[in-house]
């Protein structure tokens, strides 16, 4: 069904870098033309923090940075002259990951040694109510911090996890085939270290308790991954009623994965 979303991915995934100015508006200007700009200027040294394909504040300070070192008019809009220099520049800026990525390894926040104080968004997409309340009342019973929100919207997800200053979001989707699919944000220049240390975390304990399901871990560029500002994924579940016996054993699974996940994210990443 092509929906208002499915719409607004097509349009983004339309624009080419140079068929239009990019620059700071409002509403933010967002495409895949946008993504490929804060691809180059990551790879270039110029910090527009995840490659979402949203021109924010961030990105376009990194913009205008770009043109003040390198001799474009630091107007921070992107015409023909601060692309031609941006090829330029990128020609030389190898074939790592980007100065985005790099930053989320050694900057990892440094988190207790429990899931006490910890801040956690659960969202609700389709009919496992039951597994987001497991989850939620095992968090809480180790002083999590813990928002719900049940809504097929997820900007509304993001926004919530957003304003509620989650340490991690999780979302919940029920899926008609039988299948455990954990997504952690992905896309060309950018890929979440933390979130998919997560959920290769989550998806090897519910492996061990529960391997019918056959767990996998994917990077994708959904909605709700894109716009968090923390790390994220997307637990797709399914059929319902397969699920429904196992949310006790799920969420003790996710719950447990967490706890490893707060101790060891900082170990591993930050510098």
């Amino acid at each position: 069904m092509c929906d208002q979303a499915t719409w607004l991915t097509l349009v983004e995934s339309s624009f080419q870098l140079g068929d239009r100015l990019l620059y700071l508006t409002s509403p933010l200007l967002r495409g895949d033309d946008v993504s490929e700009l804060q691809h180059m200027l990551s790879r270039t040294g110029f910090d527009c923090g995840r490659v979402d394909g949203y021109l924010g504040k961030r990105s376009a300070k990194a913009l205008t940075d770009f043109q003040q070192n390198y001799g474009v008019v630091a107007d921070g809009i992107c015409g023909p002259a601060t692309l031609q220099a941006l090829n330029r520049a990128s020609r030389h800026s190898g074939v790592g990951p980007g100065v985005g990525v790099v930053k989320e390894r050694h900057t990892a926040p440094k988190y207790g040694d429990d899931l006490a104080e910890f801040r956690v968004v659960i969202g609700q997409f389709g009919s496992l109510d039951r597994l987001t309340h497991e989850l939620g009342d095992r968090l809480r019973a180790q002083h999590t911090h813990v928002a719900v929100i049940h809504d097929s919207d997820p900007h509304r997800h993001a926004q919530l996890a957003n304003d509620f200053a989650a340490d991690l979001y999780i979302g919940i989707e029920a899926r008609e085939i039988q299948v455990c699919d954990i997504a952690y944000y992905h896309t060309q220049g950018f890929h979440s270290v933390t979130g998919h240390v997560f959920a290769t975390l989550a998806a090897e304990a519910i492996e061990r308790s529960a391997p019918w399901f056959t767990p996998t871990v994917n990077g994708m560029r959904l909605q709700v991954l894109r716009e968090t500002t923390m790390p994220a994924v997307v637990c797709g579940l399914g059929p319902v009623n397969r699920v429904i016996p196992h949310c006790a054993v799920i969420a003790d699974d996710l719950a447990n994965a967490m706890a490893v996940w707060v101790k060891t994210t900082s170990m591993k990443f930050a510098g």
